[in-house]
């Protein structure tokens, strides 16, 4: 006898009555839609950090323009410079976010074997290919249910390793440059100020 439950299954009555409900509703292919939304909820994450990234690309320009434009203040030289030096380092870190990042898997036969890390979905990989090349290697993908899956899951994969790896990182570095950049600057300037 299995004493093991089934956490799918509703345990109470006005659970078991919503969970009815959806009995009859007919199922769709799981995996295409399991593999879409993913696809699409790192395609709007992607271009939520590039928001992001322009808004603190803004800020940050006009917080550079105007403590560049105190350090003639002898009083305020220090903590702008501080200000100044941080706020561009968060710019810089701010377009390394928005900035493309891919490298071309350049092909020297046409028709040669695609080489491993070969994505038929990302433009930077298939422009690579003849129109012709591209629609035969789409159609033979497409040929095994598993095929197109693998490739569907190898591009969503390489949007995940590049949110991650580089949009992410470096607008969370951004951020964190020009927080310290007004903390740091506010501090220096507190402490002038209690000398005086």
């Amino acid at each position: 006898m299995s004493t093991e439950t089934r956490t799918d299954e509703p345990s109470s009555g006005t659970e078991r009555n919503a969970f009815d409900a959806f009995q009859s509703v007919p199922e769709r292919n799981t995996a295409d839609v399991i593999l879409r939304t993913a696809q699409q909820h790192h395609v709007q994450l992607s271009t939520m950090a590039d928001m992001k990234a322009n808004i603190l690309l803004t800020v940050s320009s006009i917080v550079l323009t105007l403590s560049v434009s105190r350090l003639s203040d002898p009083e305020l030289r220090l903590a702008m410079a501080v200000l100044a030096g941080f706020t561009l380092f968060a710019l810089f870190l701010a377009v390394l976010a928005v900035l493309p990042k891919y490298r071309p898997i350049r092909l020297k036969d046409p028709e040669a074997p695609l080489p491993p890390g070969f994505n038929l979905l990302f433009f930077g990989h298939f422009a690579e290919l003849s129109r012709e090349r591209f629609e035969r290697e789409i159609a033979s993908h497409m040929q095994g249910q598993g095929n197109i899956y693998r490739t569907m899951a190898r591009d969503l994969y390489g949007l995940g390793f590049y949110l991650s790896r580089f949009k992410y990182r470096y607008l969370r570095l951004s951020y964190l440059f020009f927080l310290s950049g007004f903390v740091l600057s506010s501090l220096i300037q507190g402490v002038q100020l209690l000398r005086h």
